[in-house]
């Protein structure tokens, strides 16, 4: 299975000649083969520069610099690709043609993650190479990219790529820390001078690095048959990617290189722009440069609401059985699903084996569970281990979908590797012919297979509420780096939903009885503020239906979006931010651990009179978190709110046109 080359429509292909502004050739007398390509409302420049220095006759190869408004955000940087038979796409290439061009589009996802329609408008320019590769860029208004090409290039191993980020002098990030390669991917974003990252420390991505007042994003997207991208510091303010090591059969590091084919493209390396906060949550990149949908028919997948039986370990109070992984248990579930109309509930670990994902243990009558959940019109979802589904794949899929199931958490892959990246695709692939909706956990960040497969609804990839079970970690300042940092390249299950709730003082990390750090009302804003299909209700039933109107309350936020509205934002400190799905919006608003008020204008309402639904901290959520309330009330388009949330706290409504 190999990439795509992503060509846009021929109604969306403008012609050349009318797109003369879209390159820019530029030489100087001390240097050959220079190209610039512009974004479309010109403020972004990439510029390439491709051949030996003439004063020096330095062999420079492929590096890029970037401009944004008029100023140098990345100083010149190499890029390329070696080989272990000794072939390189970049050093002593010569460009033999070029291609420019300009796509203005509108993009509809089968899955509206965020919006129902996207604009996706470019220039590109591709680039020859006398040595039989290309070098596409691409430059939107909020960002550039680029990405390798290969003609036919037999097949050998990856010896190395060259990836580097020059950034300008005085840059910070907020750096996602990993110990190794072999990681779920659950960072914290540490704010640090760039110039202190050394090459002994390694990051993943995403990662977010701010330049003279502007936020640039780095990721990458079309992640296939190919390692992950991660990052070091070169200790001069410049980050570099750097691989995993392959893994063999048994999910082991071994010292073995990607295989590489020829007649395929590479996964493109995104450098994301935003000139404030807000402007982050406005780019799409991650979703429109990943290879368009494969699945015709999508009508199958249901985003929704999914009820967690891991988290709160399956307890229950005021029943007359043992609850626990069992039949009784999960029929429980299911009747409180369908109470508050949640699509789906999940079996996570424990209703089979690790090593074998078939045999339904003992205490567990999955075919009763299934026809009480298909008589009571709610969905079941199964947790599965990868190294128990690799070996057996297609059987296990089939019958699942046999059974009923609608679909899987898949966990544990903990890598990037060019094998568990072959493992994602494969996995997709396979529960989209049983129509299998998919949920990865342990898993890297996303990289645009939810675009190529929709029924991959979200995935873990971040250090979300579970965390709680056994740190302090999961800060309010943490959960408002996650909305501008991870949450930009794609869904992200962080499984929100705790009923217990506490400030620092009063917070204890307990494994079977977990509580939040920040008040209920954050909790209940993070429906709304973060995005993914299916999203998680993490507590046990017995802490909703002892506050029937929480439960009532997230149910009826929707977990997909037709257009949405940044209305306040600051990294690490808050998000306001309003939603749209229908004729309805919803608003949510988190801070951090200071408190604040905010005036909040309707005047995204289109004129009309509204019922509004809000969940807000109480009067006493600084000393207790769990204090809330709920009110309705009357307002008009343009009206002007006062809310106000306490420490770690938390605002959410909806709004609806009478």
């Amino acid at each position: 299975m190999f990439p795509t080359l992503l060509r846009p429509s021929r109604a969306s292909r403008l012609q050349i000649g009318l797109i003369g502004a879209a390159l820019m050739l530029w030489q100087s007398t001390a240097l050959a083969g220079q190209f610039s390509l512009r974004s479309p409302d010109d403020s972004l420049e990439i510029r390439l520069s491709t051949g030996t220095h003439t004063e020096t006759g330095t062999v420079q190869g492929l590096e890029y610099q970037l401009w944004v408004d008029g100023q140098q955000q990345l100083q010149p940087s190499r890029i390329a690709m070696a080989f272990d038979d000794g072939s390189a796409f970049g050093p002593g290439a010569r460009v033999t043609d070029q291609t420019p061009v300009e796509v203005d589009e509108e993009v509809l996802p089968e899955i509206p993650l965020r919006q129902a329609k996207i604009r996706n408008h470019y220039r590109g320019l591709t680039l020859s190479f006398d040595t039989g590769f290309q070098l596409e860029l691409r430059a939107f208004n909020e960002g550039v990219a680029y990405r390798f090409i290969a003609g036919k290039h037999p097949a050998t191993g990856l010896k190395g790529e060259t990836a580097e980020f020059n950034l300008a002098k005085g840059s910070f990030g907020y750096f996602p820390f990993e110990k190794n390669f072999r990681s779920a991917t659950q960072p914290l974003f540490t704010p640090t001078a760039t110039k202190s990252l050394g090459g002994d420390q390694l990051g993943s991505l995403p990662a977010l690095f701010v330049s003279k007042g502007v936020n640039l994003l780095l990721t990458e997207t079309d992640l296939q048959h190919y390692p992950g991208l991660w990052l070091r510091g070169d200790g001069r303010g410049g980050v570099y990617g750097v691989h995993p090591k392959e893994l063999d059969k048994e999910g082991n590091e071994i010292d073995s290189h990607a295989s590489i084919e020829g007649n395929r493209s590479f996964p493109w390396r995104i450098i994301a722009v935003a000139r404030s906060d807000a402007a982050l949550l406005d780019n799409q990149l991650s979703f429109l440069l990943a290879e368009p949908s494969r699945i015709k028919d999508v009508s199958w997948i249901k985003p929704g609401k999914i009820a967690w039986d891991w988290y709160n370990e399956n307890h229950l109070k005021g029943v007359d059985f043992k609850s626990g992984i069992n039949t009784d248990t999960y029929k429980y579930f299911i009747d409180f699903a369908a109470k508050f109309g949640i699509e789906n509930i999940l079996l996570d670990d424990g209703w089979s084996t690790h090593e074998d994902v078939m045999t339904v243990l003992p205490g567990i009558d999955m075919q009763a569970i299934l026809a009480h959940a298909k008589e009571k019109g709610v969905k079941v979802q199964l947790w599965v281990p990868w190294s128990g589904l690799e070996p057996q794949m297609e059987r296990a899929m089939k019958r699942y979908a046999q059974w009923g199931i609608s679909g899987l958490k898949i966990d544990f892959m903990n890598s990037d590797s060019q094998r568990m990246v072959d493992f994602y695709w494969r996995t997709a692939a396979t529960a989209a012919k049983y129509k299998l909706m998919v949920n990865f956990h342990g898993a890297y960040k996303p990289a645009g297979i939810h675009r190529t497969y929709p029924n991959v609804l979200t995935r873990e990839g971040v250090k979300g509420l579970e965390n709680h079970k056994w740190s302090d970690s999961i800060t309010p300042t943490h959960n408002l780096h996650l909305p501008f940092i991870r949450m930009i390249t794609g869904p992200m299950d962080y499984t929100p939903g705790a009923m217990r709730n506490a400030q620092r003082k009063n917070f204890a990390a307990i494994f079977s009885r977990p509580m939040s750090l920040g008040t209920r009302a954050h909790q209940v804003a993070m429906y709304v503020l973060y995005e993914s299909p299916l999203q998680m209700l993490a507590d046990t039933p017995s802490s909703y239906e002892a506050e029937p109107e929480i439960p009532r309350f997230i149910a009826a936020i929707p977990t997909v979006w037709d257009d949405y509205r940044v209305l306040e934002a600051s990294i690490g400190d808050y998000l306001v931010m309003a939603r749209r799905a229908g004729k309805d919006w919803f608003i949510g608003a988190m801070t951090n651990e200071q408190p604040r008020d905010f005036q909040l204008d309707l005047g995204f309402l289109a004129p009309g009179r509204y019922r509004l639904t809000l969940c807000r901290d109480g009067i006493n959520a600084d000393e207790n978190a769990e204090d809330y309330r709920i009110e309705t009330r009357e307002v008009n388009a343009g009206d002007r709110l006062t809310i106000s949330l306490a420490p770690g706290g938390g605002w959410a409504a909806k709004v609806t046109p009478l």
